[in-house]
């Protein structure tokens, strides 16, 4: 069966997120996931591969070329941050999407993407210049429940690693979704996993 979108990433969290993401609003089409760069020959047509911006350092962003050969006539659009993202696309990638967005927004960037609208860049320079202190706003306990979970850690082994119920847990993520202004745990993960050396720094 052939794959209309495939995503590489190498943090299980974040791929899940982005897979689960995709199904809700495009459950038509086939998703397929990869943490890592399959060297193997594949017969299967892709429409659309996103991939992790540290995937692609591994094939090296001079030569793009093991990834188009791979998926001929695939969108390849690039997750993550780089210092100058319009040399991305001049080397064939088709977008770049640094992940300052809600995952909402990078959702329905890919599905824009697929209907033949939308390429280059969708950075926000506001977020890449102040990401130190996007977590300001959070308290040393809800950055250190929001860093757990960006570890993939799950309610009831928050708890008990700090000794609270999981009631608490929920109430601190409740919080840390407000402060954050995103509706959903998962999009706090992924703000937070978007920016983890910021907030490990904490």
């Amino acid at each position: 069966m052939d794959q209309d979108i495939l995503i590489i990433h190498q943090h299980r969290l974040m791929l899940d997120m982005l897979e689960m993401g995709l199904k809700k609003q495009l459950p038509q089409l086939n998703i397929a996931t990869q943490l890592s760069i399959d060297t193997a020959q594949t017969t299967q047509e892709t429409k659309l591969v996103l991939i992790d911006i540290e995937q692609l350092n591994k094939v090296s962003f001079r030569n793009l070329g093991p990834l188009v050969n791979r998926h001929p006539g695939a969108r390849i659009v690039v997750l993550g941050s780089h210092a100058r993202p319009e040399v991305l696309l001049a080397r064939g990638v088709h977008t770049v999407i640094d992940l300052n967005h809600s995952l909402d927004d990078t959702v329905k960037r890919v599905e824009s993407i697929l209907a033949g609208r939308g390429s280059g860049l969708m950075v926000c320079k506001e977020f890449e210049q102040s990401s130190s202190c996007i977590f300001d706003c959070l308290s040393e306990r809800e950055r250190l429940v929001l860093r757990e979970l960006c570890c993939g850690q799950k309610s009831v082994n928050i708890a008990t690693k700090l000794d609270i119920s999981p009631q608490t847990v929920h109430s601190y993520v409740s919080r840390i979704c407000t402060k954050l202004n995103v509706e959903t745990r998962q999009e706090s993960v992924f703000l937070g996993m978007r920016h983890f050396e910021a907030l490990q720094a904490m």
